[in-house]
């Protein structure tokens, strides 16, 4: 049986193929990067590897560009993101005051030119980026006055327009028992609450801006280049009662308050922030008095605004906060009543009575750590614990119960080194030898 031939298989004659200047270019670099890596390893390696790092850089450059960067544009018309565009390059990327204002003034001419609302979002935007550009190159005074006009500006637009709602309420309830209205449709009286509404929204958004302003100017009064401590207590005082009022005028309204339920208004935790910023301020001149009250305030709010949710880190600071400052105060051997915002008083109360409630809010800012659980916990509560078991040892220490000074000085340090606080573990160990000291001096040891 014969069997199957398989077809002929034919050699193709060799091609030539002409050297070009890319074959002779590709051979050459072959040849260069063969002779640099034997001569080279490590710097081959290292040049290899900037390469792979710079690429890499780029490519997230250009996707946080595409992803972050350019919506924010989007929003704007094109006149105003393009002069927009400019003024943010002379602000993060090559600093320059004069230009960046230029193209900010620029951005804010075409939007009114086009139409856009003058306390929008969009432009309250703008207007805010200005001072933080003069704050970036070291002019505090000039972002200050910008600051202060845009507050300005902002609280009379609200107020005005209140001001004319409140008007047409008083017309519309004057004249509610007519039965036919000849100024219009059902539709127009529709549209017409529509845009009212729209409008009591934007004034809660510019009120939400202008109590952070408030902050903000009075960051800038206490910061080393200005150093008017003066003005930075007025603007706090001025933004707590602008937060205080704007609260009570929501609740009359039956607004919202609650921080879950937007973030186009002023809510609770946001007016708690304006209480602990004043109550920080007079911690750090020593006015324990005084911060104590608005430590307790700014806690109300938080709680209230959280509800029925899990507690969060910043009670136990808050609590914490509170404790500390107890502490401070009975070392005053006459604390005056403190005043709240409110114009009440606190009664005065005994060292001792103001010792035993310190060490009531510690353990209390304790318990509240103990039952916060990820991912709601945070770095911020381990500190929480480490502080109010320190602050507890100092307590015993000042009520001369040196054992249970000794044994909270002990747990803090053991809390310090577990989270890693170096200065935590210095400051339980001051306490440790304070008590060897006074130890040795009563003869104990």
């Amino acid at each position: 049986m014969s069997r199957p031939q398989s077809s002929p298989r034919y050699l193709h004659p060799t091609q030539s193929r002409p050297y070009t200047l890319f074959s002779r270019f590709r051979d050459n670099f072959n040849e260069a990067r063969k002779h640099v890596w034997r001569e080279r390893p490590i710097g081959m390696t290292a040049t290899l590897l900037f390469a792979v790092s710079m690429t890499s850089g780029l490519i997230y450059l250009l996707y946080d560009h595409i992803t972050r960067v350019e919506p924010q544009f989007s929003r704007f018309p094109k006149p105003v993101g393009d002069s927009l565009r400019k003024a943010i390059y002379y602000t993060e990327f090559e600093l320059n005051p004069v230009r960046a204002l230029h193209w900010y003034k620029q951005a804010l001419i075409a939007a009114d030119q086009l139409g856009m609302h003058p306390f929008s979002e969009e432009v309250l935007g703008i207007r805010l980026q200005i001072p933080h550009m003069l704050e970036k190159a070291g002019m505090m005074k000039p972002a200050i006055e910008v600051l202060e006009k845009t507050q300005k500006d902002c609280l009379e637009w609200v107020q005005n327009g209140r001001r004319k709602q409140m008007i047409r309420n008083r017309e519309r309830a004057r004249d509610g028992n007519r039965i036919d209205d000849p100024t219009g449709t059902g539709e127009e009286r529709k549209a017409e609450q529509e845009k009212e509404a729209e409008e009591e929204r934007r004034r809660g958004f510019v009120m939400k801006r202008a109590a952070g302003v408030g902050v903000k100017i009075a960051e800038l009064y206490s910061s080393d280049y200005v150093r008017e401590t003066d003005k930075a207590e007025k603007a706090l005082l001025s933004a707590v009662d602008l937060s205080r009022a704007e609260l009570q005028h929501r609740r009359e309204m039956n607004l919202p308050v609650s921080q879950g339920d937007g973030d186009y208004y002023l809510n609770l935790t946001e007016v708690a922030f304006a209480f602990n910023e004043l109550a920080d301020f007079y911690a750090e001149r020593g006015r324990s008095d005084l911060s104590t009250a608005l430590y307790m305030q700014s806690l109300s709010l938080i709680k209230e605004d959280q509800q029925d949710r899990p507690s969060t880190c910043a009670q136990v600071v808050l609590l914490n906060n509170i404790s500390s400052q107890m502490a401070e105060q009975a070392q005053n051997p006459t604390p005056p009543p403190a005043e709240t915002t409110s114009g009440t008083h606190m009664p005065p109360v005994s060292r001792d009575q103001l010792l035993n409630a310190a060490s009531e809010w510690a353990k209390k800012a304790l318990d509240v750590a103990d039952k916060i659980q990820p991912p709601v916990r945070t770095e911020e509560c381990d500190q929480g614990c480490l502080t109010a078991t320190y602050n507890l040892g100092e307590i015993a220490e000042m009520q001369g119960h040196f054992s249970e000074a000794k044994k909270y000085y002990g747990e803090a340090r053991e809390i310090a080194k577990k989270i890693q606080s170096p200065e935590g573990v210095s400051r339980a160990n001051e306490g440790l030898e304070r008590l060897k000291k006074q130890a040795y001096n009563c003869g104990i040891l």
